[in-house]
C-alpha cells in the first residue's frame, strides 16, 4: 500500500512540474501538432486531428504512472485472494476438528486413545 500511496505521489509531483513547464514555454516548443495515422491498405485508414505535442508527452506521462500502481496493486490483490481462500480452508478444518470432538465425547473414546490405536 505504501508503494501505491508513494507512486501516486510522485506521479502528481512530477505532473504539476511537467503541468508548468508545459505553460511556462513558449508556443513553438510544446505546440508543435502532431497527428497519428493507422493504415490497413485497402480497408481501414484513420487519421487524427492534429494534437499539441505537450498534451501527449504529459498524458503519456500519466497514463505511465497510472499503470505503474495498478501494476504494483496486482500482487496485492492476489495476495488477498490466497489469504482469504487460506482462512476459509483454516476455518473449515476448525470445524471438522469440533465435530470430531463432539462425536468423540458422544461415543466416549478420547482423541488420544483413537491416535493411539493408529
Amino acid at each position: 500500500m505504501k508503494k501505491i500511496i508513494f507512486a501516486l505521489f510522485l506521479s502528481a509531483f512530477i505532473f504539476g512540474i511537467l503541468n508548468f513547464l508545459y505553460c511556462n514555454l513558449n508556443d513553438a516548443v510544446f505546440n508543435y501538432p502532431m497527428t497519428f495515422h493507422f493504415d490497413i491498405p485497402y480497408l481501414i485508414a484513420f487519421k487524427s486531428m492534429p494534437i499539441p505535442l505537450g498534451f501527449v508527452l504529459i498524458a503519456a506521462f500519466s497514463l505511465g504512472i497510472l499503470f505503474l500502481a495498478l501494476l504494483q496493486a496486482i500482487p496485492a490483490l492476489f495476495k488477498t485472494v490466497a489469504m482469504r481462500a487460506r482462512d476459509r480452508r483454516i476455518r473449515e478444518l476448525e470445524k471438522e476438528v469440533e465435530e470430531m470432538k463432539t462425536l468423540d465425547s458422544k461415543s466416549g473414546v478420547r482423541l488420544e486413545d483413537r491416535a493411539n490405536e493408529t
